[in-house]
């Protein structure tokens, strides 16, 4: 008891001296007061998170594929396609990134990390449910068998190239389309890593006698590898395989973002900005003759 009565007679005296301390040195007091206001105003944060905390960045992946995206030595990106995601994006309410991979490396980021979106992605049936699909981002184009002009290479329908072989970069639209259609890793596929190196390795491999690219970018491809497109010659239209571009997300980013994104995408379509960019681009997108 005795113990209580001077813990409480301890207690009044201190608070004697703080309304004393109040009273004759105000300054203290007011810093008193400011350390208050912070620390409410902490506890305000911690319950209540800003806005911004509820708007992921979105970390966009792409691949160097003139005139779509062009990466530059600085690391720098522009093209076409870059463009119109950087103008869907300004008109959104999300952060981003974009950075430019090997496709390999883009396409498995765009599968597996949340909130990690990839341009310019062929639209296939067997990825339809390995992505979010935002929209279009480019116009349909032709997909093509190359070969050296020269050759004696009969291509009168698709089967008959299952007799060749044929150089594709992995888990692009020619690997899983043609994958799809029956042809085989090791036998008719030779799969490659670097997309820098299809139109080099019809050139320097005897083995290798076709490669798969559109009208658009085969001869950025051909300019990229210091080979004259003249030296290639269409072999075979893939009629049931056309090239059709799109933004995509993971499935693991939220469904809000995606249809944000699509609406976004969509505007550009409606306002007239994608023909603007279109018309910018229009005489690198020509198709080869």
């Amino acid at each position: 008891m005795d113990l209580n009565l001077n813990r409480a007679s301890q207690w009044l005296q201190n608070k004697s001296r703080r309304r004393a301390i109040t009273q004759h040195c105000p300054h203290k007091a007011t810093l008193h007061m400011n350390k208050v206001s912070y620390l409410a105003l902490m506890l305000l944060f911690v319950t209540y998170p800003s806005s911004a905390e509820n708007n992921p960045v979105i970390h966009i992946v792409t691949e160097h594929l003139p005139p779509y995206q062009i990466e530059a030595k600085n690391k720098k990106l522009s093209g076409f396609a870059v463009d119109i995601i950087r103008e869907t994006m300004a008109r959104s309410d999300y952060a981003y990134s974009m950075k430019s991979y090997p496709w390999v490396r883009s396409y498995k980021l765009a599968q597996l990390k949340e909130n990690h979106c990839i341009f310019s992605i062929a639209r296939l049936k067997s990825r339809e449910n390995l992505f979010k699909w935002v929209g279009p981002i480019s116009k349909v184009n032709n997909t093509v068998m190359w070969g050296l002009k020269g050759e004696k290479i009969e291509v009168n329908k698709l089967e008959d190239a299952k007799n060749y072989t044929i150089a594709v970069n992995r888990d692009d639209i020619a690997h899983i389309g043609l994958l799809e259609r029956g042809f085989i890793e090791g036998i008719n596929l030779y799969v490659l890593d670097d997309s820098k190196s299809l139109i080099n390795i019809l050139i320097t491999r005897p083995e290798i006698h076709l490669i798969v690219a559109d009208d658009t970018t085969v001869s950025f491809r051909a300019e990229l590898s210091g080979v004259n497109i003249a030296k290639l010659q269409k072999i075979h239209e893939i009629k049931d395989l056309p090239l059709n571009f799109f933004f995509a997300c993971s499935l693991h980013t939220d469904d809000k973002v995606i249809q944000h994104l699509a609406e976004r995408l969509e505007s550009l379509y409606n306002d007239g900005t994608y023909e603007t960019i279109w018309n910018k681009w229009q005489s690198k997108l020509i198709k080869v003759p």
